[in-house]
């Protein structure tokens, strides 16, 4: 199964994907890629603490989603937010460039829609010392360029997040402004945030270890 997963890698690499294309891809190849300007490119790798990371952080975006759907169900002017996990987030579609932030806050959507970058308030990617230029340089600058308004980079250790550095679209410019960077040991808050609705996440939330 490796073995033809890995040639098959290779044989789609030589052509540019369209999305439809892309969406035919086997399950397992689809799994760890992303697409970018039509060549496939293999996801980084994600270790434990990696992943434990951007899973706190979700939990932790998703309550803040929760309680503002409660306070606004039924209002019918305030839009409804959800938070996905590495789902797949069509930046543009020619030349095809699709992600998987490691966390994505985005306007509620139902089974059948595909997410794009119209749809995110927040991304989050989580770093690696595998995937610095690649969350730093380069996914920056796509989620600037698609216009996502909010852009969140985590530093995380064996204990959990360390620093969160959030980025904004400021005016119509597509390219980030820094709005702060917040570390562990000298901030309250590792994320504080007003739009697309309040949040403010402890430290103490976004730790790895196992919770009684």
């Amino acid at each position: 199964m490796i073995r033809d997963v890995a040639t098959n890698w290779q044989s789609i690499s030589r052509h540019p994907l369209s999305l439809e294309d892309y969406l035919r891809l086997d399950e397992e190849i689809r799994k760890e890629a992303e697409v970018v300007e039509g060549v496939l490119v293999s996801r980084e790798q994600r270790d434990r603490a990696h992943q434990k990371t951007g899973f706190r952080l979700a939990e932790a975006m998703e309550s803040s989603a929760a309680k503002f759907r409660r306070v606004h169900e039924g209002g019918g002017t305030s839009p409804c937010y959800e938070v996905n996990t590495e789902v797949e987030l069509v930046l543009w579609e020619v030349p095809l460039t699709l992600r998987k932030p490691d966390c994505v806050v985005h306007r509620c959507l139902t089974g059948f829609e595909r997410l794009t970058a119209a749809d995110v308030a927040v991304a989050i990617e989580v770093v690696s010392r595998w995937s610095q230029a690649r969350d730093r340089i380069h996914k920056k600058g796509e989620y600037a360029q698609a216009g996502i308004p909010h852009y969140l980079i985590v530093q995380y250790d064996e204990a959990g997040a360390v620093s969160v550095e959030h980025y904004a679209l400021v005016g119509a410019e597509r390219s980030y402004s820094e709005i702060s960077t917040t570390h562990r040991d000298r901030d309250v808050f590792a994320i504080s945030m007003s739009t697309p609705f309040p949040v403010q996440v402890l430290w103490q939330d976004l730790e790895t270890a196992p919770r009684d």
